[in-house]
């Protein structure tokens, strides 16, 4: 048996392949009406709202608890308090990402 490289077309006269059923077919949840359109929507910026209030909790958390270690000359702590304000610090940074990369999925559609 001979396995085939995706564009590879095989010998002269073998099958090309079958066709795709879903070709022509784009993505559409308005086919549930505009009230289930605006719904997921509204809860989809909820979450990311919520997801932001966390992160700046733990930023704001972090960032106290380091200021304390090092008035205390704790240096352990400062050391733990350092990565967890970094965590925080790159997802708020990734969560901020979060809305350019699904706008720049729904432009593509």
């Amino acid at each position: 048996m001979r396995f085939l490289a995706q564009n590879d077309p095989g010998p002269p006269g073998a099958p090309t392949g079958s066709p795709n059923p879903f070709d022509g077919i784009q993505p559409d949840l308005g086919v549930w009406g505009d009230p289930f359109n605006a719904a997921w929507k509204t809860g989809l910026a909820g979450a990311w709202a919520l997801g932001f209030v966390v992160i700046a909790f733990g930023f704001i958390r972090a960032t106290v608890e380091l200021q304390r270690a090092k008035k205390g000359g704790y240096s352990a702590d400062v050391h733990e308090h350092t990565e967890s304000l970094k965590k925080s610090i790159f997802s708020l940074i990734a969560l901020a990402g979060v809305g350019m990369i699904f706008g720049a999925f729904i432009a593509l559609f």
